[in-house]
């Protein structure tokens, strides 16, 4: 069975086929072609369609596409339906609400696809990868659909979001044990476990927010093991201290490795 057959089976949806024999058809390659099947999967389960009534839109508009239209229609197309499944859930209580305000949080920003793409070689089966501010989670789950491993540590604060994101983990089959929900404050939770830390810029640069950095930096330098941080709309790096180095920016991601 395949990776992302493994990852795919469930009895609340149908895997949508993707036309492989169509010299059209923009995602043939992995990884790009597990990405797209785990969206469909997730966008054509009931219980998801259930939570976003208007996700089909974006299924339809993107089957009709495929085969048809061109590969960056097709590409576009793939990332509206990825962008509408990231914000499923994006709400918090009030005081979850209150606590986003003191550390400066951003709330729900879609970190894209290609730093997917970018950290998926570097997981293996033993890897624990912790996402800091994960939201519903989709980043996590797509990781474990690419790159199967030993646990995903998701550690949000909306409980909303997490509540969305446990449905996505069951559409998707990915087993319990290698997924962690955390529901706290990132200042909270250890991050000692991981091998590779995830992020997009959880807070502001205010003074609240760069004391946030500055505690994630300490917790970072603290794992004793080699450890990879890749973070999306970097605001980190400033903080890292010397046993971090730089080892990839294209001005979206940046990379840094500790040894």
């Amino acid at each position: 069975m395949s990776i992302k057959n493994h990852f795919l089976k469930t009895s609340e949806s149908q895997p949508i086929p993707l036309p492989d024999d169509s010299p059209n058809h923009a995602f043939q390659e992995t990884p790009m072609a597990t990405i797209a099947e785990a969206l469909l999967t997730l966008a054509t389960s009931r219980v998801i369609c259930s939570e976003l009534p208007g996700i089909y839109t974006h299924v339809r508009n993107l089957r009709e596409a495929m085969g048809r239209a061109d590969s960056l229609t097709q590409e576009t197309l793939l990332v509206n339906l990825y962008a509408s499944l990231h914000t499923a859930g994006s709400l918090y209580s009030p005081s979850e609400r209150v606590l986003l305000s003191k550390r400066a949080g951003y709330s729900c920003h879609a970190g894209g696809l290609s730093p997917l793409i970018r950290a998926e070689p570097f997981i293996t089966p033993d890897s624990v990868v912790v996402d800091l501010g994960a939201g519903n989670g989709l980043q996590g789950l797509l990781l474990q659909c690419l790159s199967p491993h030993r646990r995903t540590l998701q550690v949000e604060l909306s409980s909303e979001m997490i509540r969305i994101g446990r449905l996505f983990q069951e559409a998707l089959g990915i087993s319990a044990d290698r997924v962690e929900w955390i529901h706290d404050d990132l200042v909270n939770v250890s991050v000692e476990a991981a091998d590779i830390v995830y992020l997009y810029r959880p807070a502001r640069t205010s003074p609240d927010g760069r004391e946030l950095y500055r505690t994630i930096a300490r917790k970072l330098a603290s794992v004793p093991k080699p450890l990879m941080v890749f973070s999306v709309a970097d605001c980190l790096g400033q903080f890292l201290n010397e046993q971090f180095s730089l080892f990839f920016t294209d001005g979206h991601l940046t990379c840094f490795s500790k040894r």
